[in-house]
């Protein structure tokens, strides 16, 4: 290799040329290819050895996707953090091992927990995200910086299921069985069964409660049955429970009808001052109005408190101009809406309270009088309440025995399901050995410049600070 570096310009010249330019690569070239060269080599040995290592690991995979309202935000169905073990739960596996006839195979459930593990699959929203930051985007960058992920499809993974003694084909079934074998522990976890009480409804020969009191329990426990329905009937209006032959939609009319049954007793009741003991129902009912109105002025305040916290709350304003127009944007902090949300809550609860102290002052205004009620509307009453407390409690079996059909069939069908049949392959590391190279190119030609510009930069210093001494020796010896 040329180690002569003296570089010797007639005239000063002043930044780069393209004389300086060439000499830099004439004295550089060969020392860049071996740079290069040598890098390459390096990499080579390293990145090599490392991509087929991955390689050689073989998986057996297969993908489930999660379609439920809730998975968005990483919720299982009931709403608790959805837990991705319970897929790979050694109880899962051994139904699935015993199912799919490997148990003289798979003989330490432990051993084949250990080789398994599921991997949440980036969602299409992310992956746009990452691609547009990759390119520049500052709102993509931006909301990367604060955002959290939550997969919706899961890969199911046997890692080396031959150090298991499974065949590629042993491992594919396995996983299928592991998929069927988690439909139904998915069931039994999250299926609703019983929801609603059914021996509640009894009080109609309880002689210690009143005809109005009785109303207003079943009345709590109706609405919150009706609520439920009419969520279901959302959520799928078009299920129909060959269990019962019946819907959502065709339940809640017969509700509704129980529901004005109860109404037209109430009204009964009232209509004709029927008490079991008035005396004791009027002063329960002072007792009742006074805890309502307590409640009642305690809520006054804290609407009052909500009102003037949101008072505070000033918004963000913005204004931006394009297309010639001139737009003005308002925006309300997080904590605004929180505020707003809570005044709602207690608008509607300011509502029942309301109406709750109507109604108590409507019945104090019947129980005046201390003369007792008549046997035979007492015995009245309660025949047609216990008629429709029959009516209810056969009602309230069914429904319950239409959502468990829901949530056996429908709501798992839809919830939870295979996207990916299982397939034995080798997983490959991420990165890309071209781009590996051509960074090792870069770097070694990049170093091989630097040396030759020092090497360069020397010789000339040192060029230099001999000129300056050679005239000075001239002077000396005359």
């Amino acid at each position: 290799m040329d180690q002569a570096y003296e570089y010797v310009e007639s005239d000063i010249e002043e930044g780069i040329t393209f004389k300086k330019v060439a000499y830099f690569f004439k004295k550089g070239w060969l020392r860049m290819i071996i740079y290069a060269a040598v890098i390459a080599l390096l990499t080579t040995a390293v990145a090599l050895p490392i991509k087929s290592f991955y390689k050689s690991e073989p998986i057996a995979t297969t993908t489930i996707e999660y379609i439920y309202n809730g998975i968005e935000t990483g919720l299982a169905p009931d709403g608790s953090i959805l837990n991705t073990d319970h897929i790979i739960s050694t109880t899962v596996l051994s139904d699935a091992v015993a199912e799919a006839n490997l148990g003289e195979v798979i003989t330490d459930i432990s051993a084949l927990r250990a080789k398994m593990r599921v991997d949440g699959v980036d969602t299409d929203e992310y992956v746009a995200l990452v691609q547009a930051a990759a390119d520049g985007d500052a709102d993509a960058i931006n909301t990367l910086r604060n955002y959290k992920m939550y997969p919706t499809s899961f890969n199911i993974i046997i890692s080396h299921p031959g150090d298991l003694g499974l065949s590629d084909e042993q491992a594919e079934q396995l996983l299928n069985k592991v998929v069927q074998c988690y439909y139904g522990d998915f069931q039994k976890r999250y299926t609703v069964t019983d929801m609603f009480a059914t021996d509640t409804f009894t009080l109609s020969q309880n002689k210690d409660v009143e005809f109005v009191d009785i109303n207003d329990i079943y009345s709590i426990e109706l609405n919150a049955v009706k609520t439920f329905l009419d969520d279901l009937i959302t959520q799928n209006p078009k299920f129909i429970s060959y269990v019962n032959n019946t819907s959502f939609s065709q339940l809640s009319s017969e509700l509704n009808l129980l529901m004005n049954n109860y109404a037209r007793i109430n009204a009964y009741v009232l209509s004709n001052n029927i008490w079991r003991n008035k005396a004791a129902a009027q002063s329960s009912l002072i007792a009742s109005k006074e805890v309502c109105e307590i409640n009642i002025a305690a809520l006054e305040t804290y609407i009052a408190s909500l009102k003037d916290q949101l008072s505070k709350i000033l918004p963000n304003t913005s204004t931006s101009d394009g297309n010639g127009s001139h737009t003005v944007t308002v925006t309300y902090p997080a904590e605004y809406y929180e505020y707003q949300k809570k005044l709602n809550e207690a608008d509607l609860q300011m509502r029942d309270y309301d109406l709750q102290l109507a109604n108590i002052e409507a019945r104090l205004a019947k129980v005046t009088d201390t003369t007792a009620t008549d046997s035979a509307y007492i015995e009245a009453a309660a025949t047609q309440l216990a008629a429709t407390e029959k009516s209810t409690t056969e009602l309230v079996k069914k429904i319950n025995a239409t959502v468990e059909d829901y949530y056996k069939t429908a709501f798992i069908a839809t919830s939870v399901r295979q996207v990916r049949m299982p397939i034995v392959t080798r997983k490959s590391v991420g990165f890309n050995v071209l781009v590996v190279y051509a960074c090792a190119v870069i770097i070694g030609l990049v170093t091989a410049g630097i040396v030759t510009a020092v090497k360069i930069f020397k010789a000339n210093s040192v060029r230099a600070k001999r000129s300056d001494e050679e005239p000075t020796k001239d002077d000396e010896s005359k």
